[in-house]
């Protein structure tokens, strides 16, 4: 039997560990609750739309208070029962008897609010204590409805980088919250920063309510390309997506980082250097990659010491979307000498993608072109004088001598 009560002795002293303490509660009275500027009672069944922002004024009284009672750490908190986050609580502050306290907070509605029929909300307030426990609770009831007209984006996705010159994608989801159909929905995205927008037409979306089990047309994806215009400075920028009737409207906003076009284009060369003779010509080779979604037209200038000459096959270069194209370089020289010359690549907007050095060992002299010229049309000249009077010489009859003499005896 000792050993009985000893266990059970244990067991109790176990239990009694684990049993929640109890707060005494303090005698504050909640005189009455202000919503939206106008008096309610607890009796009061209130109508509220969803996504409403309700706004409390709560005065109470400690006038049940002892002389000698203060309440330190009070506060004063609304929630609705049943709706996880709806929630609003004042700061801490100390109780002292004999006083009229007010409060102001406020509550925000989800607007996923789906009710049904004659169901009601909850609205609690309570003046409560961390030491003293709780003082009063006063409650009422919300009968919330949906707004006649709303419009909500279910998602936005887009993109978080994309470069100048492309286009930028944004996939929304919008749905008609409204007990109406929203008729004539559009949705235009824009980035006000660059004055730029781009508007689509999406459809009628159905009501809620009357949207049946097989036909699911209160909500609808959409598509919006805005175009980063190519000229645009580098940055973060604030993109702003608009759902809209001619009822209702709702705006979101999402960030993007613009980077420089430039990064979706590469320049290659092979080889940088070359040696040939004087009055011949120098090949060099450039790659230019473009490593983007789109075409890309790019430009070419070259700059040169003075006595070598560039050329190329075209200075303008289409490069399609994905892909690389090589340009050949010709350079030459009339003299002898080590020349250096740069070639800039240059974007549609005259934006400088990239910039290649190369060298021209020339070796080895030749004749101007010009005295080259002259000297064969001499030594031409020369040939044909020397022919003619060789011929002149060769076809020359020796002269005969005369044969009619006279004779005198």
């Amino acid at each position: 039997m000792k050993i009985k009560n000893l266990v059970g002795l244990f067991v109790l002293a176990i239990a009694l560990l684990f049993v929640p303490t109890v707060s005494a509660a303090f005698p504050a009275n909640v005189e009455y609750v202000e919503l939206n500027g106008f008096n309610i009672l607890e009796s009061n069944v209130i109508g509220v739309e969803a996504g409403e922002n309700l706004d409390f004024t709560i005065v109470f009284d400690t006038n049940g208070f002892p002389a000698s009672l203060s309440v330190r750490d009070a506060r004063v908190t609304a929630r609705v029962l049943g709706e996880p986050g709806v929630y609003a609580t004042s700061e801490r502050f100390d109780l002292l008897p004999g006083n009229v306290y007010t409060r102001e907070l406020s509550l925000t509605l989800p607007n996923d609010i789906d009710l049904e029929p004659n169901e009601g909300l909850t609205l609690e307030i309570t003046i409560e204590s961390r030491s003293d426990g709780i003082g009063d609770v006063w409650t009422a009831t919300l009968a919330a409805q949906r707004k006649n007209y709303a419009l909500e984006f279910l998602s936005i996705e887009s993109p978080s980088r994309i470069s100048t010159g492309e286009f930028l994608p944004i996939e929304i989801v919008v749905e008609n919250r409204g007990r109406h159909t929203a008729e004539d929905t559009f949705v235009i995205a824009s980035i006000p920063a660059l004055d730029i927008s781009k508007k689509i037409f999406l459809e009628d979306l159905a009501a809620s309510e009357s949207v049946n089990n097989e036909v699911e047309d209160d909500a609808i994806e959409g598509r919006v390309l805005l175009a980063i215009p190519a000229g645009t400075t580098p940055g973060l920028y604030t993109v702003e997506v608009k759902a809209f009737s001619k009822d209702s409207e709702t705006v979101a906003t999402r960030k993007v980082e613009i980077l420089s076009g430039n990064l979706n284009s590469a320049i290659v060369s092979s080889p940088s250097s070359r040696t040939f003779s004087a009055g011949s010509d120098g090949k060099y080779t450039l790659t230019i990659v473009n490593s983007g979604n789109r075409i890309l037209v790019y430009n070419l200038v070259a700059e040169s010491d003075n006595g070598l000459t560039v050329d190329f096959d075209d200075s303008v270069v289409v490069v399609p979307a994905g892909s690389s194209k090589a340009i050949e370089m010709i350079a030459s020289a009339s003299r002898e000498g080590n020349y250096n010359f740069k070639v800039t690549v240059l974007d549609s907007d005259n934006n400088v993608v990239g910039e290649k050095n190369f060298v021209a060992n020339v070796e080895g002299k030749t004749v101007g072109g010009n005295a080259a010229v002259v000297l064969t049309i001499i030594l031409a000249i020369v040939f044909v004088v020397l022919l003619v009077v060789l011929i002149v010489l060769l076809t020359r009859k020796p002269a005969k001598a005369d044969e009619s003499g006279e004779s005198y005896y």
